[in-house]
C-alpha cells in the first residue's frame, strides 16, 4: 500500500470515527433538555407581551408522578424525557403580573420547532411565537389563524379541537381551520402540553397571583 492510499485510509477512518462520536452524543443528550427554555427570553417575552416591563424565572423539576399525572389529562402518547426541568417566565408590568410565557420544543418532520407561548393569568391561551421551525408553513399566515382559534382557550376547551386519540383535528376544529395540516395537529398538541404542564407544576404560583 502506498503513502497516499494509507493516508487516504487513516482520514476515512477519522471521519467515520467522528460521525460515531457525533451520533452517539446525540442520543446521549436528554431529549427534555431541548424542551423547556427560550433562546432569547427578552425578545420572545416582548414580542408576546410588548408592554412587559420585567419577568422572572420560576425553574421547576417535573417528577414522575407529575409526569403521569400530565399523561393522564393528554388523549396522546408523550416521550418520557419530553418532560423534564421546565422554566416559567412570569411576566410583569411594573408590579402587576400580567402573563406568563413557557416555551415548547415538538419534534417533527422538519426537525425541532420551538414554540414560545404566551399563558393568561387564569391559564388560558394568548399567543405564541416561533423560536425556531425549518418549515414553509410557519409564517405570520400560519400565526395568526392559529391565535384566532385558540386564543382565549382553556385546557379544556382545546381538548375539543382534538379527535379523541389525539392522532387528529376533530371535526369542528377541521371546520375552523383552513386545512387539517401535521403542523396545526403539532401546535395544538403544544399547546395542550404546555396548559397541563403549567397547571401542574406552577399552579400554586399562578393561584396566589388570582388572589
Amino acid at each position: 500500500m502506498s503513502k497516499v492510499e494509507s493516508l487516504f485510509l487513516q482520514v476515512n477512518n477519522v471521519r467515520v470515527l467522528t460521525a460515531i462520536v457525533v451520533i452517539l452524543v446525540s442520543f446521549s443528550i436528554p431529549v427534555s433538555a431541548a424542551f423547556c427554555s427560550l433562546r432569547d427570553p427578552i425578545f420572545a417575552i416582548h414580542s408576546l407581551y410588548p408592554e412587559a416591563t420585567k419577568h422572572r424565572s420560576i425553574i421547576r423539576p417535573i417528577d414522575q408522578q407529575m409526569r403521569r399525572e400530565v399523561s393522564e389529562r393528554l388523549p396522546f402518547t408523550i416521550h418520557h424525557n419530553e418532560i423534564g426541568k421546565h422554566t416559567l417566565y412570569q411576566v410583569l408590568d411594573g408590579s402587576n403580573s400580567i402573563g406568563f410565557v413557557q416555551a415548547r420544543s415538538e419534534l417533527s418532520e422538519w426537525g425541532l420547532i420551538e414554540i414560545a407561548w404566551a399563558i393568561s393569568p387564569n391559564m388560558k391561551i394568548e399567543g405564541l411565537a416561533f423560536q425556531r421551525c425549518r418549515s414553509f408553513e410557519c409564517n405570520d399566515t400560519l400565526i395568526n389563524e392559529v391565535e384566532a382559534v385558540l386564543q382565549g382557550k382553556s385546557f379544556s376547551e382545546l381538548l375539543l379541537l382534538i379527535s379523541a386519540d389525539g392522532q387528529g383535528l376533530s371535526e369542528h376544529a377541521q371546520g375552523v381551520f383552513s386545512k387539517n395540516s401535521a403542523m396545526h395537529l403539532l401546535i395544538l398538541s403544544s399547546a395542550l402540553k404546555t396548559l397541563a404542564i403549567t397547571e401542574l407544576a406552577w399552579g400554586d404560583v399562578i393561584s396566589a397571583q388570582l388572589q
